[in-house]
Formats: C-alpha cells, sequence, structure tokens
C-alpha cells in the first residue's frame, strides 16, 4: 500500500486510496509502576476525514512502538500505511 506525505504546515496524509489524515505530533513520557520515565517516545494523534482517531508512537531512533491498550488493531492496514508514510516524509 502506497502512501504520500504532502503539506508540511498542515502535516495531512493522504492514503493511496484518496482517505486524508491530519496529525498531530507531541512527546510523550512512558513510566513505570514507581513512576520512573522508562521511554519518551513522540506520540502521532492522527484523526481521518470519516471521523477515526489513532494514536502511534515513534521512538527518537525511529522505531514504532505499539501500546495495545491506546490502538489494539496493530496488523490494521491503515495503520500500517499511515507508519509507512510517516516514514517515507
Amino acid at each position: 500500500m502506497e502512501a504520500e506525505l504532502t503539506g508540511e504546515k498542515n502535516r495531512e496524509i493522504i492514503l493511496e486510496d484518496n482517505s486524508l489524515y491530519l496529525y498531530s505530533i507531541q512527546p510523550v513520557e512512558i513510566t513505570n509502576v514507581l513512576g520512573a520515565v522508562i521511554a519518551v517516545l513522540e506520540e502521532y494523534s492522527i484523526t481521518g476525514s470519516k471521523g477515526e482517531n489513532y494514536k502511534i508512537y515513534k521512538t527518537k531512533e525511529g522505531n514504532w512502538y505499539d501500546i495495545a491498550d491506546i490502538t489494539p488493531a496493530v496488523n490494521n492496514p491503515v495503520l500500517r500505511a499511515l507508519k509507512l508514510a510517516i516514514d517515507n516524509k
């Protein structure tokens, strides 16, 4: 599935099926039960033109970090296409 990333200021992603997604990025700290920071990730909050919402996470090293409780459909083809579009930016 090919995707294209456009509009750096608008942060838009247009997938090959012409579906439009807007996203924002913010840093997020993941802590353990003792409150110690174990990871700092970039959280991508993505909203589709049909109202769907996704949150995906990326490490500073460029690896995707899936949190099953937040986005349970980890193998979703849309999520894979979105991650690929962001990586190919």
